[in-house]
């Protein structure tokens, strides 16, 4: 059995995995898929990655697989969501709210070198974030967690400063999450730049796009 990895302009490929596993030994297989094409990625990228090579190197046969993931797009949406999640869950860290204007560069400067150490310690972190950026059936996964995080950053904003019109800082902290996001996969793609001054200056950016609008509205 083998799993079509082209995706034609009229077949849209499954990306809902197939079973949640509910005992430890399934647990532990769908452990070593995931870990599996994490390394693979690194090695290969995922435009070569296909569930035989994931399969050799796990060292399971497709049904094993299968009964899972229907396709390695729906690998790739698991570890991308995994990543995502944890990205996310940055805003909600103690130490990384700012209660005034003047702070808010230094808070969104933490923000985005939580969120470069996070990519980097998980593996393949890098090629998960590319191939939810470059693979279009994946798009929607990216998509929707920059919206989750987009929303969770008007959210606090709001809180902090009630007064403000929550559909402007809705779009303000959308173009932030993607601009962030942008910056981060820059700092996987291109080694030759200075990343805390890459990091710096999209603070400053970011915190003075905000100032602006906390300004004109209060």
């Amino acid at each position: 059995m083998k799993c079509n990895s082209v995706m034609t302009d009229l077949v849209k490929p499954q990306t809902t995995r197939r079973s949640a596993p509910n005992q430890a030994r399934s647990r532990q297989t769908l452990e070593q898929i995931l870990a599996a094409a994490a390394d693979l990625l690194e090695e290969v990228g995922f435009e070569k990655l296909s569930t035989n090579m994931i399969c050799k190197r796990a060292g399971l046969t497709p049904p094993a697989l299968y009964r899972y993931f229907p396709n390695k797009y729906s690998v790739l949406k698991e570890l991308g969501e995994r990543l995502m999640a944890e990205q996310n869950k940055l805003l909600q860290q103690p130490g990384l709210e700012a209660n005034d204007l003047e702070s808010l560069g230094v808070e969104i400067e933490k923000l985005l070198i939580e969120t470069i150490r996070v990519t980097r310690q998980t593996k393949a972190g890098g090629w998960i974030m590319r191939s939810m950026h470059a693979t279009p059936v994946l798009a929607d996964v990216r998509l929707e967690s920059h919206r989750q995080m987009a929303r969770q950053l008007a959210d606090e904003i709001s809180r902090r400063w009630a007064d403000l019109d929550h559909d402007l800082v809705f779009q303000s902290a959308r173009l932030s999450v993607e601009i962030g996001y942008a910056v981060v996969e820059m700092v996987f793609d291109e080694r030759t730049i200075d990343e805390a001054a890459t990091i710096r200056m999209t603070a400053e950016l970011l915190s003075s796009n905000l100032q602006r609008l906390v300004s004109d509205q209060i």
